[in-house]
């Protein structure tokens, strides 16, 4: 019995306060999300870079295309749906002490998961339209879509762990409500990041 009490005891030391633990997710989730955004800014400049010295037609070879408008279109009106979901989602939350309204979770996870289906849809219909050796162009371009379709995969498996959380009850436990928070940066950058890279290969 003393065993298991001390035991108990140990835990409970070593557990860090709220305001820490808060203070550490947010740090963390900002800091993933400034290395990724230099990994964006590298492939914007790169692909910039590569435009501008396009003096011979060397880096856009004709015949060269970059994914349809309209599907691009279609999945970008899915991520603002889904944006706009969590953002009800989150804010219904905090409002009523983590008893938010998990339909519009529910929602955001689904059109974020339609855009993943589209955007891989999109991936591999460039991949079977470009003949290798791939131009420069075409690398760009491929690299941009598979770019994009990997972070919606990541943002569809935390928005999954996430919806485990919400349907157990744990979102509103004391110390886990900053959970809706943090993961918002990460929903919100994979939205506005995919966005800004559709319109990048458009006018690139």
């Amino acid at each position: 019995m003393s065993t298991t009490l001390e035991h108990t005891h140990e835990e409970h030391t070593h557990e860090l306060a709220p305001h820490i633990r808060i203070g550490r997710a947010r740090a963390g989730v900002l800091m993933l999300i400034l290395s990724d955004t230099m990994s964006i800014l590298a492939i914007l400049a790169a692909g910039g870079y590569l435009n501008a010295l396009n003096t011979e037609n060397a880096f856009r070879a004709s015949g060269d295309h970059a994914a349809g408008f309209v599907p691009g279109l279609l999945l970008a009106i899915a991520l603002v749906v889904s944006g706009l979901g969590y953002y009800l989602w989150a804010r219904t939350t905090r409002k009523n002490g983590g008893n938010g309204l998990p339909l519009f979770f529910i929602l955001s996870l689904v059109f974020m998961l339609v855009a993943l289906v589209g955007q891989t849809w999109v991936s591999l219909t460039l991949n079977r339209d470009y003949v290798s050796p791939y131009s420069a162009y075409e690398s760009v371009i491929t690299l941009i879509s598979w770019f994009t379709a990997v972070h919606l995969l990541l943002a569809v498996i935390i928005g999954v762990l996430l919806l485990g959380r919400i349907t157990r009850n744990r979102v509103k436990v004391v110390g886990l409500n900053y959970v809706p928070e943090v993961v918002g940066y990460w929903w919100f950058y994979t939205i506005i990041g995919s966005i800004l890279l559709w319109l990048f290969s458009l006018v690139i």
